[in-house]
């Protein structure tokens, strides 16, 4: 039988650096390297993040048993990530998505493997972030088979907030004991850049005539469609 695998969903842009570090934690405190895959994302027009990853990157990578898919897209932006997202969890080969930033450090040595332990469970693992006191899933992990039921990970622009909801309503939020480091500019000082400076969390959630907001009519009534599809399959279980 087949080892679980893990499938690490990153969208960056300009962070290469950040990149290393936060990929590099990954790996050093995994269990088995070999069960993780990696699939990035970037910008078109981010000729930084072009140029790591068409050479220093797969050096870097070289170092582990990780696999690695990396892709080039059009610039979406902040309030557009579930577009990253959805992409790259179609790419995925794993049991399980998880989705990280460029700006998170894993502290927990074999976090992977408090992963894989669940396999089997549906619903979304909650790794605690101990630089913010959040009641989302800031670093959703879940099964592969989710876009089976749902054709996608998420239809709004932020997908914690998306996922945090769906399965909170349907007692498919569960804790694991993996702690989280994100070093976000606002929150820590660190990584205060031009990418972060891009961002735009003021607006999220609060224009209801975007169809692309969770605030949106339309996207509410799909909230509630999410919750009811998701409790009947569980109740099938």
């Amino acid at each position: 039988m087949a080892k679980p695998k893990i499938s690490i969903l990153l969208p960056t842009r300009k962070r290469t650096d950040a990149v290393i570090k936060s990929i590099g934690s990954l790996l050093a405190s995994a269990k088995n390297t070999a069960d993780i895959e990696i699939l990035i994302a970037y910008d078109d027009n981010d000729e930084e993040s072009r140029e790591f990853f068409s050479k220093t990157w797969w050096d870097f990578i070289a170092q582990s048993e990780a696999t690695t898919k990396v892709f080039e897209t059009e610039r979406f932006g902040y309030l557009r990530l579930y577009k990253y997202v959805n992409m790259l969890a179609e790419e995925a080969t794993g049991d399980w998505v998880m989705f990280w930033n460029d700006d998170a450090l894993m502290l927990t040595d074999n976090w992977d493997d408090f992963i894989v332990r669940e396999t089997g469970w549906f619903g979304c693992l909650r790794m605690p972030c101990v630089t913010m006191n959040h009641p989302f899933a800031l670093f959703p992990i879940i099964p592969r088979s989710w876009l089976d039921l749902f054709g996608k990970i998420s239809p709004v622009n932020h997908s914690d907030w998306w996922i945090y909801h769906v399965t909170k309503n349907t007692r498919t939020l569960k804790d694991i004991p993996v702690q989280v480091y994100h070093d976000r500019a606002d929150v820590t000082g660190g990584n205060n850049d031009e990418t972060f400076k891009e961002q735009s969390y003021a607006a999220d959630g609060r224009d209801p005539t975007n169809p692309e907001d969770y605030s949106h009519p339309d996207r509410i009534k799909d909230l509630n469609e999410w919750i009811n599809k998701l409790n009947e399959y569980v109740n099938k279980q």
